[in-house]
């Protein structure tokens, strides 16, 4: 039997193989499947809880109240050598996390990997269709570096770093393609491009909120005010649709004047003046601005 002590009170308590994550408004059911001791798996799930917790701050509460998170144990091998090759959120019957582990490797390694605050960060989102896929997987690939930053596992040099140089593999990426014909290219034919150009939209969105508001108002804020309205979802959102009730929340749009430059312009948004922004360092890696 493992114990964890997830939260001051109440303590959930479950198998090795099953373990339920208390967290802020929320109760996370963890699986596991293949080859897990009992050490690994209450080690894996105090890594989920931490993952998770990072979300859980930019609101005050997890986005989703019943996530479930699947954890394959997954072998090393020497042509990928990642903790966590793989992952991705399902939402049939459900928001389900799915996360490929190298249970091998010491549990530092999970910690330094920015995999499952990725993929948790899908969570603030619904389910976007795949026409603007490049929305959802930039949003999550932004906060991927700022959730890890805030939590101390990256450096605030380190954070800047791995995010500019996601944002300068997304603007060499298919230079010829926009965000929208990148996403109907697929991310087999458009990885970096997809997964970049929205992280960008994210960037320079949430500084023109924080500029706008002197530091008051976030893209943190408006996606808490997004959870309070509107999740969790059982339907596929359009981006646009998304984009414009994320405005809807703002006293003036933000999101859509965006889009509008942007999504269907080759090439890569300028996003220069956006990582020398001092806010960028000193607010957004730092602290969450949030009412809750």
């Amino acid at each position: 039997m493992v114990t964890l002590s997830l939260l001051p009170d109440p303590v959930a308590s479950a198998t090795a193989e099953s373990p339920r994550i208390l967290l802020p408004g929320a109760v996370m059911e963890v699986r596991f499947t293949g080859d897990v001791s009992e050490r690994q798996a209450a080690a894996i799930v105090d890594w989920l809880r931490d993952a998770a917790n990072q979300v859980s701050a930019i609101s005050g509460t997890f986005p989703v109240p019943e996530p479930r998170v699947e954890v394959i144990a997954t072998p090393g091998t020497r042509w990928n050598r990642s903790p966590v090759p793989f992952g991705r959120v399902t939402r049939s019957g459900g928001e389900t996390v799915e996360l490929y582990v190298d249970v091998t490797r010491p549990i530092e390694d999970l910690y330094a990997d920015w995999t499952a605050s990725h993929e948790f960060s899908h969570l603030m989102l619904p389910r976007i269709h795949w026409r603007h896929r490049w929305i959802s997987e930039g949003f999550a690939s932004y906060y991927q570096n700022v959730l890890m930053t805030r939590a101390g596992h990256y450096s605030a040099n380190e954070g800047l770093r791995r995010l500019s140089a996601g944002l300068e593999r997304g603007r060499a990426s298919r230079p010829e393609l926009s965000p929208n014909a990148a996403a109907r290219q697929g991310i087999g034919r458009a990885r970096m491009k997809i997964y970049w150009s929205g992280a960008a939209l994210a960037l320079l969105a949430d500084l023109e909120i924080r500029e706008r508001s002197a530091g008051r108002d976030s893209l943190d804020a408006v996606l808490g005010r997004f959870q309070e309205c509107c999740l969790p979802s059982n339907r596929r959102w359009g981006g646009t649709e998304f984009l414009a009730r994320l405005d809807a929340l703002l006293d003036d749009p933000v999101f859509m004047p965006l889009y509008r430059q942007h999504a269907d312009e080759a090439g890569f948004p300028d996003v220069a003046a956006a990582l020398a922004n001092d806010r960028l360092r000193n607010e957004i890696f730092v602290v969450r601005t949030s009412p809750n």
